[in-house]
């Protein structure tokens, strides 16, 4: 990431809003400010409505850090916003009110596959979690383990069924075939033939890969609005009895209603990157971690991704406002 001279940026310096308390590192901070523009830096993590449009005044950039929802009243109100930066690959699902910051002309800034092998790595660990139950069985002061569960599933040569081979997607299939000896298939509207070849997997219609695959992970974007989920009541009846299921994209793309009853009835197991909500999503989390394990976001969240992911957004962030600023 370039830099200049550390020095206090004058006052009539663009400002540019920092949110959060971990996402964003100190060293991005500063180099921000190296590049001669001001700082507001709130150090919280779930600002409210109120408080991110009062920290939006005055903003020229906004970093985003925290887990705050940025909505069109926000960008409608922030008249001086000019570009706005996601730590992650798909800032829609998160800005809520993004096709309002377009309309006003405010720049939109990702960092499309910072964090793929972070997710990945993680996406792998929720996978052997689920095969190997083993949450019942951790010592821990004033806690005998618990009593063995069922014998959990040996993941070497079984079927892995990839939704979506982008570049998480990609990494999976990499890690899971030549690190744990699985074979490989997927189904994605587009797809990548060159990943096809190198890595030996095979392309399937998303019927036969739900009822052939013994893990099914999720890689694609989060739904529209509108949008049904991925997997509905069809697909999850469709996949073979007794099967995984790992979503670490977004809750939303799969029907929790439909996935409860097949957890009871088909012997359905899942696991989640992201905490939903409702009844149904309750009645799931009450199946015991065993059979739904569900955490709070956090695929992406190691210091090598933030590191990366913060440090590229950032930088495109400060060129934005730079060039803005030349063109006047």
């Amino acid at each position: 990431m370039s830099s200049q001279t550390s020095s206090t940026p004058p006052a009539t310096a663009k400002l540019v809003l920092v949110t959060g308390t971990t996402l964003v590192p100190a060293g991005v901070i500063t180099s921000i400010r190296d590049r001669g523009f001001r700082i507001r830096h709130v150090r919280e993590d779930r600002l409210d409505a109120d408080g991110l449009a009062r920290a939006l005044q005055g903003v020229h950039g906004y970093l985003i850090g925290g887990f705050e929802t940025p909505l069109a009243v926000h960008f409608d109100a922030a008249a001086d916003l000019e570009a706005v930066a996601w730590t992650g690959t798909d800032y829609k699902p998160h800005v809520p009110g993004w096709p309002r910051a377009v309309e006003r002309g405010v720049t939109l800034i990702a960092a499309p596959g910072a964090n793929a092998v972070s997710v990945a790595e993680f996406t792998l660990m929720l996978m052997l979690a689920v095969a190997r139950p083993m949450l019942n069985r951790i010592s821990m002061p004033g806690r005998e383990p618990g009593a063995l569960s069922e014998p959990g599933m040996e993941l070497s040569g079984r079927r892995l069924g990839i939704i979506g081979l982008g570049r998480i997607g990609a990494h999976v299939a990499r890690m899971a075939r030549f690190g744990l000896g699985m074979e490989i298939a997927h189904y994605t509207p587009r797809r990548n033939h060159p990943v096809e070849a190198a890595l030996g997997i095979r392309a399937m219609s998303k019927q036969d890969l739900l009822r052939q695959s013994h893990i099914i992970s999720l890689h694609r974007p989060g739904p529209a609005p509108g949008e049904p989920p991925e997997l509905g009541k069809a697909e999850l009846n469709g996949l073979r009895d007794g099967a995984i299921v790992v979503n670490v994209s977004h809750p939303g793309l799969i029907d929790h209603a439909a996935l409860l009853q097949v957890c009871h009835t088909k012997g359905i197991r899942a696991a989640f990157d992201g905490v939903g909500e409702g009844p149904e999503w309750d009645a799931l989390t009450a199946l015991g971690p065993d059979r739904f394990l569900a955490v709070g976001q956090m695929g992406f969240h190691t210091n090598t991704a933030n590191q990366r992911a913060c440090a590229q957004v950032a930088d495109e962030l400060c060129d934005v406002l730079s060039r803005r600023t030349s063109a006047r």
